[in-house]
């Protein structure tokens, strides 16, 4: 990155040095709240990977009519010595189009055990719910980082909610950069 300043995050450059991945749910999943335990999409960075993973953005897409009110978040785990253990792994692609198994050194899941939880860090979006009456339900969010998010080697960053479940699919692109 050059400078100081959210605008020099060139994503096109680092996207033809292959250096830009993304991971996305295939099937929709029931978001936790933060915990050891959880289930969603999250991203992890392996202790020991010589890399930071500079978040560029993130969308979700519900799938499921909420039952009352719900917050969607992104939570952070802080960075540790101890692996995940990644219960159902999804692909990684890389962005320029060459596919999996390219160079990423992050892994992504829908269902892991971490060695801490995470703690939220950001609300992003939710739907309302009156009683008796029709929610507001919004399909879909996204939102870009810019780089105001890095997950350090031994950490990650996932989805979560609070109050109500919420169930559907997920999405992360990253920028992998030596730590």
């Amino acid at each position: 990155m050059k400078g100081n300043t959210m605008a020099s995050l060139d994503v096109a450059s680092y996207n033809r040095q292959g250096k830009v991945f993304c991971a996305a749910n295939t099937a929709a999943v029931a978001l936790t709240a933060v915990a050891t335990t959880t289930t969603g999409l999250y991203v992890f960075n392996p202790y020991g990977s010589g890399k930071k993973l500079i978040m560029v953005d993130w969308g979700y897409a519900s799938s499921v009519v909420g039952t009352g009110v719900g917050n969607l978040g992104i939570a952070l785990m802080p960075a540790h010595q101890t692996a995940v253990t990644n219960t159902t792994p999804i692909i990684v692609q890389s962005a320029d189009g060459a596919g999996a198994g390219t160079a990423a050194v992050a892994k992504a899941g829908s269902s892991a055990t971490l060695p801490v939880a995470a703690v939220a860090v950001k609300w992003v979006g939710g739907n309302i719910w009156v009683t008796g009456g029709t929610g507001d339900h919004p399909y879909q969010w996204s939102g870009t980082f810019d780089g105001s998010i890095v997950v350090k080697e031994g950490s990650a960053i996932q989805f979560t909610i609070v109050t109500t479940v919420m169930t559907g699919l997920g999405s992360f692109t990253w920028v992998e950069v030596p730590a």
